[in-house]
């Protein structure tokens, strides 16, 4: 019973989830299955452990779910929007910006974003101060910051004189299990929502941009699927591979 309410308590919850299945030989129809029931009702799970020849193809699947999603829904889009909204991108894409957007841009927001969807005192306390970096003024995050390292505090104080077997551990490690889809959520629509500042309309027509960050938004939950299922090193290399498709586009249509 210790052993249990440890597992429980906090950032060790995904030791009590079921695995994400594997099967001996990859079946495309069942990781579809698979991805589409996650994203009506995201879990954290355990990594499943598998061979690099299912790992790549799980990999592949996802890339092209993102390719065209790209190619037939937002290049369209972008061209509706530029006759609607008079749509022009704030960014140059080209030389030292190009280099950012492939590789550190992919690095920076993947630790953002969702290095720390599987542990909960990142998703509740660290993960909300560095977002609002990308949203808010500095103010704003350092009260931020102050409040949420308060509540943490207050929280790891308030713990450490919670008896290892009590029933209140189990309480608070079952509510972030049961909650775990908002926290998934936020961060995925966050990073979509952060890319709004990439664009601007020059007919003043700004709510018509929300349909120019959809390949960012998707990307936001397909990214956060495959680190949950197979590890931060996939979403990184996914999302660099993403921005260089965007970086190369933007160039062929400059």
């Amino acid at each position: 019973m210790q052993q249990c309410s440890e597992e429980m308590s906090g950032d060790n919850l995904g030791i009590a989830l079921p695995t994400m299945s594997t099967t001996p030989s990859f079946d495309w129809r069942q990781e579809w299955r698979e991805l589409k029931e996650f994203l009506k009702k995201p879990r954290r799970g355990r990594i499943a452990s598998a061979p690099f020849s299912q790992t790549w193809r799980r990999f592949l699947l996802v890339f092209g779910i993102d390719i065209t999603i790209v190619l037939f829904v937002t290049l369209p889009l972008n061209s509706i929007l530029d006759e609607w909204a008079g749509l022009e991108s704030k960014l140059e894409i080209k030389g030292k910006m190009a280099l950012y957007a492939i590789v550190i841009a992919p690095i920076i927001e993947e630790l953002v974003f969702r290095a720390g969807l599987r542990k909960a005192s990142y998703s509740l306390f660290i993960g909300p101060v560095l977002v609002a970096c990308f949203f808010s003024s500095q103010t704003v995050v350092v009260v931020m910051a102050a409040a949420l390292t308060l509540i943490a505090v207050v929280d790891k104080v308030w713990m450490h004189w919670v008896p290892r077997g009590n029933g209140k551990r189990f309480a608070r490690g079952r509510a972030f299990i049961l909650h775990y889809p908002y926290v998934f959520w936020f961060y995925a629509i966050s990073f979509g929502l952060v890319h709004l500042g990439n664009f601007y309309s020059t007919n003043g027509r700004d709510y018509l941009l929300v349909f120019a960050i959809i390949a960012q938004l998707s990307a936001g939950f397909l990214l956060a699927y495959l680190r949950l299922r197979q590890g931060l090193l996939s979403s990184i290399i996914l999302h660099s591979l993403e921005n260089s498709l965007c970086v190369a586009l933007e160039m062929m249509f400059d």
